[in-house]
């Protein structure tokens, strides 16, 4: 399976429901890559946005494509564009497997538009699988083991022999979970813990999600029509 062909499709398809004008969310990962490419490619052409990048990797591949880059004020954006780990059957998602979870998350929510693209690999009838965790360094071990009580066994991610960091300068922690049966009582418990700055568990966010398929083909999802699959050529 081709899944980079996949990953190509719904970023380019996504980079072309940005209005001229437009201030932009740039997500982080290997999908949002694409679409942040495919958007480089519309400004070249005449396109004027003001991009918002959620890590300091798409920041740096903004700037060599070109595209300006502005800060997150009280005005928010028109619409932010990231992948995700995983999509359930209700638009619910796991995302932060790149660490950049908080800065999404505060995007995503800033944004009048939340485009999510994946490609079809990452859709999923019920959520499953590693949830990140952003922690403040401050007391982590403690967190950690407050962390495992929502059933899970946590750690810190490694990178290098070391702690990974967040852009923010905290730590990453990663939890497997099975079938998670109660999303939103997870995303509650993990919000309640002290020392915990953010969590992957993205839910009722995602107004689309652009679903990319080896062929080069494109499926739009919205939660506004759960029945609804729009189909088009990538």
């Amino acid at each position: 399976m081709d899944v980079d062909t996949a990953k190509r499709a719904a970023g380019t398809a996504a980079a072309a429901l940005v209005d001229d004008g437009a201030r932009v969310g740039l997500g982080t990962g290997s999908t949002s890559r694409w679409f942040v490419l495919a958007l480089a490619q519309r400004v070249r052409s005449g396109l004027r946005v003001t991009g918002v990048a959620t890590s300091e990797e798409t920041a740096q591949l903004a700037i060599e494509e070109g595209i300006p880059l502005g800060e997150l004020d009280g005005g928010g954006l028109d619409v932010a564009v990231d992948g995700a780990d995983a999509v359930d059957d209700d638009l619910r998602l796991i995302k932060g497997a790149g660490g950049a979870l908080v800065r999404e998350k505060i995007v995503a929510a800033a944004a009048a538009r939340f485009v999510v693209v994946v490609d079809d690999t990452k859709l999923h009838g019920h959520l499953a699988g590693v949830i990140p965790v952003e922690v403040i360094p401050f007391g982590s071990e403690h967190t950690l083991r407050l962390l495992a009580a929502t059933g899970a066994e946590f750690a810190f991610r490694q990178r290098n022999g070391r702690p990974a960091m967040s852009d923010n300068g905290n730590l990453l922690a990663e939890g497997m979970f099975g079938r998670i049966e109660d999303p939103e009582g997870l995303a509650a418990r993990l919000d309640a813990i002290p020392g915990v700055v953010g969590h992957g568990l993205f839910l009722g966010m995602a107004d689309l999600v652009v679903v990319g398929r080896a062929d080069g083909s494109v499926e739009q999802r919205s939660p506004a029509a759960p029945g609804d699959r729009v189909a088009a050529g990538g």
